[in-house]
């Protein structure tokens, strides 16, 4: 690339002129983007050889030298920087300086420098977006997003109320005909309609009221030794006009839309749950008409999976109520939505309202139905968790889960004190737990569920049976099931043999060996399984 050969002065002068021409031409032409284009390889006509090209670093700083403060042209030069994939260098371009930003009021309408202004936020956005910076994203496009929606939500509050002028007032109050105390019909109703009759004496209060405000004003005006100018206008004080929002159309287009949700997930992947909530909250009250319905859609589940991952998943029922809603057959549904609300205390009301009308409107949906018998189970009264149990069971007979749950319901029972037939209601809990140990095709898991059964009733001799199976049967740790949207990430990492019940199986089998007096027998199950 040759240089000027004029001398850096003269150079530079020569390309402020040329680029005050330009930023004129962008002003004027609509095809600012392509003529910027054109210009930006153009050589100069001079005595000297000397182009303006983007691979000259002393191009850009004259540039921004001349056009510091136009947003226009910094967008443009921004575009061509990443036409030609300098991505850094467009970064560079639409950042704030450092030394600036903290003196700068973001308050003030005065004065809005260049790097508060909205679409230089959206193209640094865009720019982090598309490099995968989820961090730099975030702190670019957030704020500008958030008091956007705010904006918009005290616009939707505000309600324009008609003001009446005061001679507005003093006319309808003629109605009443109060003070013509020469007229003939004086002391009698007024002949008016009932309801000029109304606006007639709400006017008198009004007036009344004002004059009361007046002199208020002027008492303590004077009480603090100013002096009282006499108003003859309304004495209303002018309505607060609020700003214009820093990204004006953001609620009008698809892009934004997208440009909202990628945030909402940008904010969930740092953990940032409570602004994501506050965005998404935000959004779907102020396009519940306007958004497609697709993109609602994935802003709630994100909001579902924010829930389960808050320590306070009440901001987020709403949105865990509304997938079961949508979907009150689907297994991974219901799965989110008991995973939010087995955090929360027993007597939620919303919840409960929920459970109750979703299993008077789907009485053959059976999550809804396991959900009561836990929740049942959680309190002890197994009663009637058996009975919800035995409800699902009749809608899904060959569901191992179902089949677990009512087993150890019925075995519960049978330890009860006012239960009379306690052999045959431990003898059905028993089938209900080989129904589970067939559907699972004799696994680890339920061949260890049988022998704590049997561990807890008392007959240790044949949970000690069950529990050597258990020792020798090897299993491989497989992936957790993940709910909808889920991070995977964000997940505690397991280690290996999480799905191992050897251990556990062993521990209980050495308690029994110890309880039965078989204390070596004991300490040698202790130390062949259960010893790192």
């Amino acid at each position: 690339m040759e240089v000027c050969s004029l001398g850096e002065e003269h150079c530079v002068s020569l390309w402020r002129d040329r680029l005050l021409l330009f930023s004129r031409v962008h002003w004027k032409n609509q095809e600012a983007g392509s003529l910027a284009k054109r210009e930006a390889s153009m050589p100069i006509e001079s005595s000297g050889d000397y182009f303006f090209s983007l691979d000259n670093p002393c191009d850009l700083m004259i540039t921004l030298d001349v056009l510091q403060d136009n947003t226009d042209a910094r967008l443009t030069l921004a575009t061509l920087l990443l036409e030609e994939a300098k991505e850094d260098e467009a970064i560079l371009l639409l950042s704030p300086p450092k030394s600036l930003e903290s003196t700068v009021d973001r308050n003030s309408d005065e004065f809005q420098p260049w790097w508060l202004d909205g679409k230089v936020k959206l193209k640094l956005a865009h720019i982090y977006r598309s490099k995968g910076m989820l961090d730099e994203f975030v702190d670019a496009i957030f704020p500008s997003v958030q008091e956007s929606l705010f904006i918009e939500t005290l616009k939707q509050k505000v309600r324009v109320k008609k003001r009446l002028s005061k001679s507005v007032l003093s006319e309808r109050v003629k109605v009443l005909d109060d003070n013509q105390s020469d007229n003939v019909f004086h002391g009698f109703r007024p002949m008016a309609s009932t309801f000029d009759l109304s606006k007639a004496s709400r006017a008198k209060k009004l007036l009344q009221k004002k004059a009361t405000r007046k002199e208020e004003r002027k008492a303590a005006a004077m009480a603090a030794g100013m002096d009282w100018y006499s108003d003859t206008s309304d004495d209303e004080l002018p309505e607060q006009k609020l700003r214009e929002p820093p990204l004006p159309n953001l609620l009008k287009d698809e892009e934004h839309h997208r440009l909202i949700l990628d945030l909402c997930k940008a904010l969930a992947s740092s953990q940032k749950y409570w602004e994501a909530l506050d965005i998404i909250n935000l959004t779907l009250r102020l396009t519940y008409n306007i958004m497609p319905i697709e993109k609602k859609e994935e802003l709630r589940s994100l909001g579902a999976q924010i829930a389960y991952n808050i320590t306070d998943p009440k901001r987020g029922f709403d949105y865990v109520k509304y997938i079961v809603q949508q979907h009150p057959y689907s297994i991974a549904a219901w799965n989110c939505y008991y995973k939010v609300i087995s955090r929360l205390e027993n007597r939620y009301s919303k919840h409960s309202k929920l459970l109750h009308s979703m299993r008077v409107r789907y009485k053959d949906s059976v999550p809804p139905i396991v959900i009561f018998g836990h929740q049942f189970t959680m309190i002890s009264q197994h009663q009637i968790a058996a009975k919800e149990y035995l409800e699902a069971y009749k809608l899904m007979p060959e569901n191992p889960l179902i089949n677990l749950c009512a087993g150890t319901a019925l075995i519960n029972i049978a330890l009860g004190l006012r239960v009379q037939n306690k052999n045959q209601c431990l003898a059905q809990g028993l089938a209900f737990l080989y129904n589970n140990l067939r559907l699972c095709e004799n696994s680890q898991e339920a061949l260890y569920n049988i022998a704590r059964a049997y561990q807890h009733v008392g007959l240790v001799s044949l949970a000690v049976t069950y529990y050597e199976k258990v020792i020798a049967t090897h299993v491989r740790d497989l992936p957790i099931p993940k709910l909808p949207y889920e991070n995977t990430d964000l997940r505690e990492k397991k280690k290996p043999g999480y799905c191992d019940l050897r251990r556990e199986a062993a521990y209980n089998l050495h308690l029994i060996y110890k309880k039965s007096g078989a204390l070596d027998l004991a300490r040698q199950i202790l130390k062949d399984h259960c010893t790192i």
